[in-house]
């Protein structure tokens, strides 16, 4: 599932590139008035589904970043609250990693924070969503919103990365994120200098803040017990961040190798088949939506070599990379 609220313009801006959002709507299961209430939750995949068509039926290429750009930190619902009233910006940053699957399911957002340079990401680990570049664009937009937010005007992107072929227009891009773009990234990421992680909020309110905390912790209590969910968001996570192992995730999610294996066994899965699953979905995602070469791909997974890749690849999906990417062009032709 996913929150509606970072979606709540799709109808505005569908009408402002001259179509009309009701009939577009109606043919995959919305209503207007859903996207009225930002607290409303839909099917991630279902969502991805009415990006990618919108984005089809405007003919507009870069429909997730005119969403994205008007999506404010408060419409991720008390994942965004607690960035206002964050200390400071590396906390505010943290509370998101931790809490915006209480309100996104389908994806996951990450930190990674060197001596000089942090990124801001998001990683989409839903199978089957639709429109991975338009999410990108979307949620890229939303994270450079972020930190305008939390930085003020002084702050600049150092680079924006996208997991997308490059459009045709570069245009809008450059004039909304201010800052050198990369297209066909391995992932999705606002880079910045780390020296805005110790900037402190002028809006932090430490009473506000306890409060907002403890309701996120209250959420976050009532959804544990999907040994398999939380698998799949740290396992998509670390793909961009460092190397995945069963060791490393089980001492992430606090628990034994043996504790985690059973969970798993209990849902009728294992670590494997879940880590195989998130290669094949992130593989999907990159040959579909990015002119990658394979060897950047399994570079990407964590695969020794395009061979490997391909190999793994094959017994996923009956065919080889390369056969794939033909069909998936064919397909958005």
């Amino acid at each position: 599932m996913v929150r509606v609220g970072p979606l709540m313009s799709i109808p505005a801006v569908v009408q402002e590139l001259g179509v009309d959002p009701e009939p577009l709507f109606e043919g995959l299961g919305f209503d207007l008035d859903h996207f009225d209430d930002p607290d409303r939750r839909v099917p991630y995949r279902a969502a991805s589904r009415l990006i990618a068509r919108c984005t089809e039926a405007t003919g507009c290429e870069h429909f997730g970043l005119l969403v994205g750009q008007r999506a404010v930190p408060s419409t991720l619902g008390v994942a965004g609250f607690m960035l206002r009233v964050a200390p400071d910006v590396k906390t505010a940053l943290q509370d998101l990693v931790r809490y915006l699957d209480l309100h996104d399911e389908g994806g996951v957002p990450f930190v990674e924070t060197s001596d000089d340079v942090s990124l801001l990401g998001y990683a989409i680990y839903q199978p089957g969503a639709k429109g991975t570049a338009q999410i990108y664009d979307l949620s890229m937009a939303i994270a450079c919103n972020i930190m305008r937010t939390l930085c003020g005007k002084d702050w600049r992107a150092s680079e924006v990365m996208l997991s997308r072929e490059a459009p045709k227009d570069r245009g809008p891009y450059q004039r909304f994120f201010q800052a050198p773009l990369r297209f066909d990234a391995e992932q999705s990421a606002i880079v910045f200098p780390s020296r805005w992680l110790d900037r402190p909020l002028a809006s932090a309110d430490p009473l506000l803040y306890r409060h907002l905390e403890a309701e996120a912790a209250a959420l976050r209590a009532r959804g544990d017990g999907d040994a398999v969910h939380g698998l799949r968001q740290l396992l998509r996570k670390m793909l961009v961040t460092q190397k995945t192992s069963i060791a490393l995730v089980a001492r992430q999610l606090g628990v034994h190798e043996r504790t985690l294996n059973r969970r798993l066994r209990a849902e009728g899965t294992t670590f494997q088949r879940e880590l195989e699953a998130i290669r094949y979905g992130t593989a999907q995602q990159l040959l579909g939506e990015t002119a990658m070469s394979l060897a950047q791909v399994a570079t990407a997974l964590e695969y020794a070599d395009a061979s490997a890749f391909s190999r793994a690849f094959k017994r996923w999906s009956g065919v080889t990379p390369a056969q794939w990417r033909a069909r998936a062009a064919r397909r958005a032709g």
